[in-house]
């Protein structure tokens, strides 16, 4: 008999072969076209002008396989890429909101209310995709530029679910059903997303299908809502598990009504973002040049819930809704039908009456009675006096932002916000810290709200999109150094091609555990679209200097 050794290198490669497929034909991990991963970009406009380039995010119909009460980390990222960009502006042409459900595969792509605002529009996007047989039906809620629908949205009502988010919800609502009668759909998942204050509209969404799913011909399992810094909007503390809440707790946005309102999310909180910001508290100091100083450092997640409880123990929402909310959204209302040129004069206009009337020695003694006795008619209009003397000053020496009409509204906007805003400042003005010493809480006159008007810009950034995206993205294994191509073959993703591939391969094929998408398209050697032991062969083949047709060990990208 021929010695083993003897025979050619050509030969020894197809006995290996034929052993590894005879050892192994039953076995394959099929690979499904349609769940193929899809990478794509995307512009995201922000709130500042800051431009963090070119974003990138990544599809696949494999999301909506599992159940929608599972969290998916690349769905979650997902769903943020999708919301981000649905902004809703002249400026911008319909056509870009639904290019990314374009790419994906989505169609019948319509869109409602993006380029204009009003107090009873809701910006949204509906489309529907075939997955596995089943409609997938997007729900995409406008994730800012509100303009109006902001303005809207201080419309709070003293009891049950915010009113402007029930308002707007009962809008979403009848659209999905009249497009779910439009495109025959009456089998379906859906994909719900918002951001920000839309957010608690998404949520209240995703608790109606919950509660009627017969009605959206639906299942729990088959729904999938996930919202980014939402604002507690709901009355119901219901809490459903296929509704995600991502939320940074940095973020000022999730803290707009106190928590003492008894106000809920319906779903299952996920938490983004590091907690351990310090923040520089403020206190009054009649003789510095900006009326503050500083005081101390103190953690910024702390101070956002001392000032929810600071909130929820000095002002209802009875208050709010009758004195603040209904005013407030009237001035916002007139701000936003404001051009450009107009809008630019507001903030010098009312940073101007500041400065002049904190320069009068009368304002002291006239803040301070009132300060003292907020329940005085007689103290309020002598302060609304004081105020509004300096407007009209100002209003004839710089020039007036608003109409007439328009003027008059928020002069008298002004003096109704004055009566539930006083006691909230005396509140402050004489609230204390416990430095935890042993010694008396220590007085720190108004330090919350000039904590808050003296930081804002940087607490705020928490609540930025692009930021969220980042933070996101860091939890998203889609995202890590590795993901954006992978090397043919490389299952174990240590940027080598060795024996343990092919073990981890075989590993797929006989169940012990699920590639993910890119693991899919590294370990999918021979390109079939299934990983089967033809790939694990091709390996050995490799390693045994047998050849390489398919080009094992050079870079393949996910699908663009």
């Amino acid at each position: 008999m021929k010695p083993l050794l003897t025979y050619s290198k050509k030969t020894l490669c197809l006995l290996l072969a034929l052993i590894l497929t005879a050892a192994f034909i039953p076995a394959v991990y099929a690979a499904e076209p349609e769940d193929a991963l899809i990478k794509g970009t995307f512009t995201m406009t922000t709130f500042d002008g800051f431009d963090p380039g070119e974003q990138t995010y990544y599809y696949s119909d494999s999301y909506f396989t599992a159940s929608g009460k599972e969290s998916n980390e690349h769905l979650r990222t997902m769903s943020a890429a999708l919301v981000f960009p649905v902004r809703g502006s002249s400026d911008t042409p319909a056509e870009t909101f639904g290019a990314i459900l374009s790419e994906i595969g989505f169609q019948d792509i319509t869109t409602y209310d993006l380029e204009h605002t009003s107090l009873d529009t809701m910006g949204m996007i509906l489309a529907h995709k075939s997955v596995h047989g089943k409609e997938v039906v997007a729900v995409v809620l406008r994730g800012d530029k509100y303009e109006h629908e902001m303005a809207a949205n201080m419309i709070a009502g003293t009891e049950g679910d915010i009113q402007a988010f029930a308002d707007a919800e009962a809008l979403v609502e009848s659209r999905v059903s009249a497009y779910l009668a439009e495109h025959g759909i009456a089998s379906a998942k859906y994909w719900v997303t918002s951001y920000s204050r839309s957010g608690a509209v998404a949520n209240l969404f995703g608790r109606e299908l919950n509660k009627t799913p017969e009605r959206f011909y639906t299942s729990a399992d088959d729904i999938y809502v996930y919202t980014f810094e939402t604002v507690k909007g709901s009355a119901d503390d219901t809490v459903y598990e296929n509704i995600h809440q991502i939320i940074d707790r940095r973020d000022l946005i999730s803290y707009v009504y106190p928590g003492e309102w008894g106000l809920n999310n319906n779903g299952v909180t996920e938490y983004i973002g590091t907690t351990d910001d310090m923040v520089m508290l403020k206190k009054f100091d009649l003789f510095s040049e900006n009326r503050m100083a500083d005081y101390q450092e103190m953690n910024l997640v702390d101070y956002l819930n001392e000032l929810d409880s600071f909130l929820s123990q000095n002002l209802s929402r009875e208050t709010f809704a009758e004195k603040l909310g209904l005013p407030l959204s009237r001035v916002l209302n007139i701000y936003f039908d404001l051009d450009e040129t107009q809008r630019a004069k507001v903030l010098p206009f009312f940073q101007q009456t500041f400065n002049d009337m904190m320069n009068d020695f009368r304002t002291s003694s006239t803040l301070f009675a009132a300060l003292l006795n907020p329940d005085s008619q007689e103290n309020i209009d002598n302060l609304y006096a004081l105020i509004v003397n300096y407007l009209d000053k100002n209003a004839e020496e710089i020039g007036n932002p608003f109409d007439d009409e328009s003027y008059e509204i928020v002069k008298a906007s002004l003096r109704t916000m004055l009566e539930p805003l006083l006691p909230l400042i005396k509140a402050d003005f004489f609230a204390t810290i416990d430095k935890g010493d042993g010694n008396e809480p220590e007085n720190v006159p108004l330090y919350h709200f000039l904590t808050l008007v003296g930081n804002l810009p940087y607490i705020i950034k928490n609540h930025f999109n692009y930021n969220v995206f980042n933070e996101l993205k860091a939890l998203d294994s889609y995202y890590s150094e590795r993901k954006d191509d992978v090397l043919r073959g490389d299952a174990d993703g240590d940027g080598k091609i060795t024996i343990s591939d092919a073990t981890m391969i075989q590993e797929y094929i006989a169940d012990y555990d699920m590639p993910d998408q890119f693991q899919i398209r590294a370990c999918d050697v021979n390109g079939d679209g299934s990983i089967n032991i033809s790939d694990t062969t091709e390996i050995q083949r490799f390693l045994a200097d047998c050849g390489n047709p398919y080009h094992i060990g050079e870079s393949v990208a996910v699908k663009d």
